[in-house]
Parts: C-alpha cells; structure tokens; sequence
C-alpha cells in the first residue's frame, strides 16, 4: 500500500498530538545506524549532541586550555625574562663585588699611602724642628759671633786708645814721669812704694779691683802719683778702680791721686760716682779741676818716695 503525502502529513499531526507515539516511533526508527548518518549529515545535530553529552565544564575546557596555555606561555616567557634579569642582576653582582673587591684594595692602599704620608710628615716635622732649631742656634751664633766682633772691636779700640793714651801722657799730663806697670822701672818704683805696706800686712794680698800693679798709668810729678784707668766710655767700675788702687797706695804712704782718662761717659751716673769718690778725668770736652791742677804741676825734683799729704 503506497503511502501519500497526506497520509505522511496526517501521520506527522497524529504524532504531534500523541507525543507517546512519536516516542515510541522514535524508538523504532532511531538506532546508532541512523543516529550516525543524522550526526554526519547534521552539523547543529552534531552540535546538540556533543553538547547533550559534553555539558558546558567540558566544552569549556578547550578555551580553558587555550586559555592556560596562553598563560603558561606569558609565565614561560616571564620566567624566561625574570632568568635573564637574574642573569644580568647576577652579571651587576659579579661587577659589583669586583667593584667592592678593587675599592677594598684601594682603601687598603690609600691607607698604606696615608700611612706613609703621616710617617713622612711626622719625620718632616721632626727634620723642620731640627732645622729650627739649627736656625735658632745659627741666629743665637750670629747674635753672638756679632756681639763678639763689637765686643773684639770695641776691645780693640779700647787697647789702641790706651796704647795712643800711654804714648801721649807726657803731653796729656804736661810732664812728669811714668808709664804702663809692665815697663821695668814703674814695676821697681811701684815695688818700693808698695814694700813698706807688703811688710806691715804680710797676710793682705791686694785683689784686681785695688792693686795698682793693674792699674793702665802710673804717673808722677814732685811727689804726686796719678793712678789712671783708661776706657773709650768710662764707667763706674773704672772710676771705682781707680779710686780702689790709689787708695793702695795712699796705705802705703804714697800721695796718690785717682784719674780716669776716656772719650765719653758711659752714663751720668758715672761722673757723679768720680765726683763722690774724688776721682779726676779726662774726657773729651770735660776735664775736671783736679786734673788740671795736676798738669799744672811742674816736674821739679822727682822724689824717689812720694809720701801722702797729711
């Protein structure tokens, strides 16, 4: 019996409106045969189908996968470039404890440079001390060496104007007899002079400040005795010699008068000490009246003994 289009029309509303039907029908008709060939020919089937069995968890997981692989793939290439960055960091590292390693040498070196430095400048500071101090010693030679070359020099002239003094007495003191006490015969005259004190004071030795034998010029006219001190500058030790040994021989018996005989004053103080101790002068511009009596004095009868006034 052939089977028209509106028995299969009729067919397909009786089973729309008998849903058992179409079930059971279904059943009969579907198999995995037909199943198969529905699915290879059907994609949205096939679609429905993998969905129906897959659930959406599992159709997920492709994207999920994709998803993760991706992901693995970004952390691959992070850790790729976090291993090149430790890398480098390493590579720093190393260049940095070779920095440090170098600077550590150099500090030890720069150290060993001060070192030497400050033991350089301790010997320099001690090299510079002594240089001072043999410039200091040097100044005070030189100080010396120029107080020597005044005080030779000043001796010295002292010597020539007491050797040109001695030689011109006849003519300073207008007259009379004498010299320095080394020439033989003021020694002798001083020595009988001087016997009769040496015998009463056996035990007395006359010092330098008041033994005539010292004494520059011994002079005499009649009865009278200079006793001179001669200096360039008269001070108070050559009026108080002076004054000391014509005290000498005044003990002795002798009238001795005290003289000094110079260019200038060495202070005020020294002319009034000869004006206290009665002591003559000389000086150049200043003559005292003493003196000038005592060139007065003609030479007359030399006495062997000059005897003090009484």
């Amino acid at each position: 019996m052939a089977i028209s289009v509106n028995d299969l029309e009729s067919l397909i509303r009786l089973l729309d409106e008998h849903p058992e039907w179409a079930e059971a029908l279904q059943e009969r008709l579907v198999n995995e045969k037909v199943l198969l060939r529905l699915l290879e020919q059907r994609a949205e089937l096939r679609e429905a189908a993998r969905r129906l069995l897959l659930g959406d968890e599992l159709l997920q997981l492709p994207a999920l996968m994709r998803e993760l692989l991706e992901i693995s793939r970004q952390n691959t290439e992070q850790l790729q470039r976090h291993a090149e960055l430790l890398q480098q960091n390493t590579e720093l590292l190393r260049q940095h404890d070779a920095r440090i390693a170098r600077l550590e040498a150099l500090t030890e070196e720069l150290a060993e440079i001060s070192r030497q430095n400050t033991e350089q400048l301790r010997q320099h500071a001690v090299l510079l001390q002594h240089i001072v101090e043999v410039q200091e010693q040097l100044l005070r030679d030189s100080q010396d060496l120029k107080e020597w070359r005044r005080g030779e020099e000043g001796r010295r002239a002292g010597e020539r104007f007491e050797i040109q003094t001695v030689k011109r007495a006849p003519r300073l003191l207008n007259g009379g007899e004498g010299g320095p006490t080394d020439q033989p015969h003021v020694r002798q005259r001083l020595t009988r002079w001087l016997q009769a004190l040496w015998q009463q004071e056996p035990d007395q030795y006359p010092d330098g400040e008041d033994d005539p034998t010292l004494a520059d010029l011994i002079w005499w006219k009649g009865d009278q005795v200079a006793v001179v001190e001669i200096s360039l500058k008269v001070n108070g030790r050559d009026v108080l010699r002076a004054r000391q040994r014509a005290d000498t021989l005044r003990r002795a018996g002798v009238n001795a008068l005290p003289m000094v005989i110079g260019e200038e004053w060495a202070t005020p103080d020294s002319k009034l000490l000869a004006e206290q101790n009665a002591v003559e002068w000389m000086l150049k511009g200043d003559v005292s009246p003493g003196f000038i009596a005592f060139r007065r004095l003609t030479d007359g009868e030399i006495s062997e003994e000059p005897r003090a006034e009484p």
